[in-house]
């Protein structure tokens, strides 16, 4: 899948979807007008006045346009309330659903084998690691992605899927999920909920006034005085719930034409991701054959868009939000024979516990080592298609990869990023310099916040986090952040603030110093204001940004060959010849002096650049990192952070990963 061209998209059928939305609310106010003349007609009837006089439009045009107005803004008021409240991140909404959090320690092998699965795909992707949720009270087999950007997602997979998945099933329908926010298909989701809340809510009064009045009848017999008035009322209550259905079939209407497409997209992206179509053809096997996706506890109408099947208990195909079962399973195999499936369905054993116990634990195998000593070896040869081709798309390599480095990192390591308390120690320990006396400053500035543990802890965390590969940097920072995010709002502040001393402390910035606070404040920055992640309004030009590109090249080139001026300038103008065809558009080479806060503020620039002109840009960005021909571990992560920074997920670069093939 092409992650550039999907996000574009995705961004298109957000303003079909405000065009849709303007639709069902001109609908909705043309129903609440046509119920006010009713009742207005009624009325004048009683009172012998008439009904043509009643229906006259021009005799009642101050009524109905005070009626209309009053719609509109009800409609859009309860809208811009509930994606007001969806800000809070994809976790509210796992949670509200009664979601239940797992966390890394659990002792159950089901609920570890599920969160193993997420964080390999994650850390594999590029992206930091989603919170993970279990819809305990749910038996059906189903799954979402919720969230307005990777720094606020979550992951939530029903109690069924989890007792009924294997592995390879589970990977497919988790990767299915992943693909979602790689295709701003989950952003998307999330403004779709709050527009339907608005189209739905007249609905949802209406049914609770019914409700109200049928619980008031049952207590009030004896009362003499309930006449004209509750009936009234529960003609009010009628007619708003006979409204809401007409909100709740554009509702419907508008969720079917959004998600349709998206669903075989995320399919045959999930296929790419694992490179096989077992897991996830099997997945969509057991739900058409041999169970349900009907989720029974939990209010689906407003989330069913966003389900990996669909969870509503009845439906009709004019208005689905998911291809059929079977077309789904046909798309992935075409030779697929249902009955044949129901014969050998009956001859399956089921996963025995001790196995699954046996292949979740952590223990680091030999080959794991072996594969990432073959790497470091290696001599990363890419080019910028392959480079742009990859971003979005992780494949069974990368997860391979991810895998082999999530068991590598030390267990002390992993569990302080699995630990709330803990990852806002081990931050800093990943920040202390290498030289003593340089680190030794450091700790001083810590002393003025953490106390005599803390920092005897920090200094533990930072022993064992001396690894010589930098494939682990981006990955303990990715596993870290969902505990990060549990934190209260000061102490990341906090923590922020001594990212910046400890960088300062040292004259000479370290480049892994650097894109590690920078990617984590970007990470915490779109926790922080998830709608605003990716999303500016003020949209740039190329043109526009020369002096931010000059700074963004001039300091990858120097990084990539510090002691060579000479190719530090051939590098440069290779990658910026690719984006400016002229050189007369763009100022000579120039040796970066205080680059670090220069490219802050010209990262901070080019990420208000469009998809497809990031895409540009992360071409010849590659092609500077590249032009000697090689590319070294280092380079290689700059990239990675600098691809994050700009929202643009770059998996692990390995020399047997080929970038996916678009369509």
């Amino acid at each position: 899948m092409d992650f550039f061209t999907q996000q574009d998209r995705a961004r298109r059928q957000t303003r079909t979807l405000v065009v849709l939305f303007i639709a069902a609310v001109l609908a909705i106010i043309v129903a609440v007008d046509l119920v006010v003349l009713f009742l207005v007609a009624a009325n004048s009837a009683d009172s012998g006045t008439g009904v043509p006089a009643a229906f006259s439009l021009q005799q009642h045009a101050r009524l109905l346009t005070v009626t209309s107005l009053a719609t509109a803004t009800f409609i859009t008021l309860a809208s811009t309330f509930r994606i007001a409240s969806l800000s809070a991140g994809g976790g509210k909404v796992a949670r509200s659903l009664g979601g239940t959090l797992i966390t890394p320690d659990t002792p159950d092998p089901l609920r570890k084998r599920l969160h193993n699965v997420v964080e390999e795909i994650a850390i594999a992707s590029g992206v930091p690691v989603p919170e993970v949720y279990v819809l305990e009270q749910e038996a059906g087999l189903n799954a979402f992605a919720a969230g307005f950007a990777p720094g606020d997602a979550a992951i939530a997979v029903t109690r069924g899927s989890l007792e009924t998945f294997s592995r390879d099933e589970l990977q497919g329908v988790i990767a299915h999920e992943f693909s979602h926010v790689f295709n701003g298909d989950m952003r998307l989701n999330m403004r779709l909920m709050g527009i339907l809340f608005g189209i739905l809510a007249i609905s949802v009064i209406g049914r609770t006034i019914l409700r109200s009045m049928r619980y008031s009848r049952f207590s009030s017999r004896s009362s003499n005085n309930r006449g004209g008035g509750m009936g009234a009322v529960i003609a009010v209550g009628a007619a708003l719930t006979v409204i809401g259905y007409v909100g709740l079939f554009f509702a419907r209407m508008i969720k079917a034409g959004v998600s349709r497409k998206r669903e075989y997209l995320a399919d045959a992206s999930a296929v790419q991701f694992t490179r096989q179509t077992r897991g996830i053809a099997n997945a969509l096997k057991k739900i058409g054959y041999n169970s349900t996706s009907a989720l029974e506890e939990t209010n689906v109408e407003e989330v069913s868009h966003m389900l990996f099947a669909n969870g509503l208990r009845r439906f009709s195909s004019l208005y689905a939000t998911h291809p059929p079962i079977e077309q789904r399973i046909r798309a992935l195999e075409p030779d697929f024979d249902p009955d044949v499936y129901v014969a050998e369905l009956h001859r399956q054993a089921a996963v025995d516990e001790q196995t699954l116990a046996r292949q979740e634990t952590d223990a680091a195998p030999s080959d794991a080592r072996s594969r990432l000593d073959q790497l470091l070896q290696s001599l990363l040869i890419i080019t910028p298609a392959a480079i742009s081709g990859s971003i979005g798309n992780a494949g069974e390599a990368h997860i391979q990869h991810a895998a082999d480095v999530r068991r590598l990192i030390p267990a002390m390591i992993r569990d302080a990023a699995h630990s709330p308390s803990d990852a806002l120690l081990l931050v800093p320990a990943l920040l202390l310099d290498q030289d003593e006396a340089i680190r030794e400053q450091q700790l001083a500035l810590l002393a003025s916040t953490f106390n005599h543990e803390q920092l005897a802890r920090i200094r533990e965390l930072y022993e064992a986090a001396q690894l010589p590969e930098a494939q682990f940097r981006l990955p303990i920072l990715d596993m870290a952040f969902p505990a990060l995010r549990q934190r209260p709002r000061e102490q990341l502040s906090q923590l922020l603030a001594q990212v910046r001393q400890l960088i300062a402390a040292n004259d000479q910035v370290n480049t892994f110093e650097y894109l590690l606070s920078r990617v984590l404040m970007s990470h915490l920055r779109d926790a922080e204001h998830p709608q605003q992640a990716g999303s500016s309004k003020r949209r740039v030009r190329l043109s526009n940004s020369v002096a931010e590109l000059h700074t963004l090249f001039s300091v990858v080139a120097w990084l990539g060959h510090p002691a060579d001026e000479a190719a530090a300038r051939d590098a440069y103008q290779a990658g910026m010849l690719a984006l400016l065809t002229s050189a007369a558009d763009w100022p000579p080479y120039q040796t970066p002096g205080q680059w670090t806060r220069q490219l802050d503020q010209a990262l901070s620039q080019l990420d208000n650049l469009s998809m497809m002109l990031k895409e540009e840009l992360i071409r010849a960005l590659s092609g500077t990192i590249s032009h000697d021909g090689r590319v070294t571990v280092s380079e290689a992560e700059l990239l990675r952070a600098i691809c994050a920074i700009l929202h643009c997920p770059l998996p692990p670069l390995l020399p047997d990963a080929q970038a996916p093939k678009t369509p």
